[in-house]
Order: C-alpha cells, then sequence, then structure tokens
C-alpha cells in the first residue's frame, strides 16, 4: 500500500472518532484500520494514539503529526478539485505563436471571439515566422500553413489551404492558358517568398517546380497587386484570391493541378498531456472554419 495510505487512514480515525467508524467511510475492515495505525506508528517510532475500550485520544506528537497531515490532505483535495474545474471550465494562459496573413485574417479574429466565450482563459498571440521550439519557450501551440515536416510535435487540421494558380483576364489574353506544368516555362511568374510552386500530376504525386519572373515579393498582398494588374501568374492560398476571382478580375487556371496536401494546422507538442484550453480551442477552430466556405 502506498505510505500515505496510512496517514489518511489515520486523519479517518481521528476525525471519525473511532476505528469501526473510519473503516465503515473508508470500506476497509476494522482489523486492517488498526493494523495500518500500527504500522504508522511503528514506521515514526511514536505513539500517536492512546486506545481504550471506551475512546480514542491523541497523544501531543499524535496532535501535532494530526494537524499537519490534515492541513496537507486538504491541500490535496482542493489541488484535485482544481484540476477537475478545469476539465469542466477551463483557465488559465492560452499561448500560441501564428505567422503570415491567414493568422492576421482569421486566427486572431477566431482567438479574440474564443476569449468573449471564455472568459477565465486569457489569449497570448506571439506572430513570428521563424522556427519555434513550442517546448522550450513555453507555448501551448503553434498554427502552422503548408506542409508540415515530420516531427515530434501532433498536428491537427483546421483548416483547408487550396493552393491557385491565377492571372488577370488581361494577362491570359495576352499570353494563353497554361494547359500543363512545365508549360509554364512561357509565362511570367511572379515569385513569392519560395521560388517554387506545388503541384498535384495526374498520377496523384505530388511536385515541386521551380519558377522564375520578373517580380519577386515575400508578401502575398504584393504577389496579388502584382497578378491583377496583368503582370503575370501567381500561385496564392485561396484566401487571398477568392474574392478576386468571384468578381472576374482573375482567372484560375490549371485547376486540375491544385496540390492536395497542404492545409492549415494546429500543432503542439507530443509528450504533453493535452491540457483542456488547447483542446476547446482546437475544436473552437475546427468548427469556426467549417463555417467558412472557402477554407
Amino acid at each position: 500500500m502506498n505510505r500515505w495510505a496510512s496517514t489518511e487512514i489515520f486523519v479517518n480515525v481521528v476525525d471519525s472518532g473511532s476505528f469501526s467508524a473510519a473503516a465503515n467511510t473508508l470500506g476497509l475492515s476494522k482489523s486492517h484500520v488498526s493494523r495500518q495505525i500500527s504500522q504508522l506508528e511503528n514506521r515514526l517510532g511514536v505513539q500517536l494514539m492512546k486506545r481504550t475500550t471506551r475512546r480514542l485520544s491523541l497523544t501531543e506528537t499524535g496532535q501535532a503529526y494530526y494537524e499537519r497531515c490534515k492541513n496537507v490532505l486538504t491541500q490535496l483535495e482542493e489541488a484535485e478539485k482544481a484540476v477537475l474545474d478545469q476539465q469542466e471550465r477551463p483557465r488559465g494562459t492560452l499561448r500560441m505563436t501564428v505567422a503570415g496573413a491567414f493568422g492576421e485574417r482569421y486566427i486572431a479574429p477566431a482567438a479574440a471571439a474564443f476569449m468573449k466565450l471564455h472568459p477565465h482563459i486569457q489569449i497570448h498571440l506571439d506572430f513570428t515566422s521563424r522556427q519555434v521550439d513550442l517546448v522550450d519557450e513555453g507555448y501551448d501551440l503553434a498554427i502552422r500553413a503548408g506542409v508540415l515536416k515530420d516531427s515530434s510535435l501532433i498536428a491537427r487540421r483546421i483548416a483547408a489551404r487550396q493552393l491557385i494558380i491565377c492571372g488577370s483576364r488581361d494577362y491570359l489574353d495576352r499570353y494563353g492558358h497554361p494547359e500543363t506544368i512545365h508549360g509554364l516555362k512561357k509565362h511570367n511568374c511572379l515569385v513569392g517568398s519560395v521560388s517554387t510552386w506545388r503541384f498535384r500530376e495526374k498520377n496523384g504525386h505530388h511536385v515541386d517546380l521551380k519558377i522564375d519572373g520578373d517580380w519577386h515579393s515575400n508578401n502575398g498582398h504584393a504577389l496579388l497587386a502584382a497578378a491583377k494588374a496583368g503582370l503575370g501568374l501567381t500561385q496564392l492560398p485561396e484566401f487571398y484570391v477568392h474574392e478576386d476571382i468571384a468578381a472576374g478580375r482573375l482567372i484560375p487556371v490549371m485547376v486540375e493541378y491544385q496540390p492536395t496536401d497542404t492545409a492549415v494546422w494546429a500543432v503542439y507538442p507530443g509528450n504533453r498531456h493535452l491540457s483542456p484550453k488547447v483542446r476547446l480551442f482546437v475544436e473552437y477552430l475546427v468548427n469556426h472554419f467549417r463555417e467558412i466556405q472557402y477554407l
């Protein structure tokens, strides 16, 4: 038996006033309760109780031991209750790291709405595109987009991230619609923060193709502006371009080559228990983005 079990039995005997009452409360036999008290006294090397046929009384040492143990057990009970309460109503600070326009346009408003629903949870939202060590830097989770690298982290898909190649009607009227991946070499491709575009070939395999052009920018809105101005083709996530496509300002091309392995992910350490506040927020994001048609 756990060494502290005899201490808990001792406190119960004192509180209930007898071995029999404590045994009934704990669902144990009277002989077992008596044996545990004797073993506790032997382990401590002191007498804690004076036993008579009519009553129990504590020695001076037993009284001091009882008061301290009672306090410890009360604190343990309160700690357990706090954990159980948190399961029902999560609270505390939720620290997350996000990156890019998706974080600004979608995660920040969603986090604000979530906090309004759950005022016992505080949000710390850190925008950075650098690689973050979630454990060492004390983050609960990260929101990342694209194709994830293998790691010890756990990832939950919270939204789709369709990559769409598109250009203005003026550009396509002048230079034509590309029909194949390698046909893009004849087009001016607007280069973003990476010089490759991702495709899904007709056999289902995904490939990255190096592209080139006379417009380079590491900002999605700058690429969008260049495409709308008729400078070339761009590959951007759908949330950048869906309004311009719906309005006819941009025309999608090579739709059959759109990759299917990119998404937006909630990422958290795999070596720790997922806290209620993180689980609640991730579920909120999944349900929230499910209502947005293009996500």
